[in-house]
């Protein structure tokens, strides 16, 4: 008699934690902005930040869904997306372009989305050092 084995951590499971760690980092990332704009007096602002870093939680599931979507095993078909180079381009192109568009955007949010200073600005502050 062969014991059954399983998986110790199924996909259900993985999925399931997930969503509450998307839900979970929402609502901190919106308490913690709220209670930070608060505590300087500029709550919406806060509120705003606070919407920024929580938005991570539902980014992060979409591309858990979009990963496991592309690397799924269709028996039907025969399908194996884990197996094929075009996924793993696919994957890598996506989630570079992902991180590359959240690391500007949060750059942006963090230097307070000022606008960089004219060329005529930047050229008087270089001849002003060395003077």
């Amino acid at each position: 008699m062969d014991p059954q084995l399983h998986e110790i951590v199924d996909l259900a499971q993985v999925d399931g934690f997930m969503v509450h760690l998307a839900i979970v980092v929402l609502v901190v990332g919106l308490l913690i902005g709220v209670v930070m704009g608060a505590v300087r007096g500029r709550a919406l602002q806060g509120l705003g930040r606070g919407l920024a870093f929580g938005i991570l939680g539902p980014i992060v599931l979409i591309m858990w869904r979009f990963y496991r979507y592309m690397v799924r095993y269709d028996p039907e078909t025969g399908h194996v997306g884990l197996h094929k180079m075009s996924v793993f381009v696919v994957n890598v192109l996506i989630f570079a372009a992902v991180g590359v568009l959240l690391g500007m955007a949060y750059g942006r949010l963090l230097r307070g989305a000022k606008p960089p200073p004219a060329e005529n600005e930047q050229q008087e502050s270089a001849g002003s050092v060395g003077s």
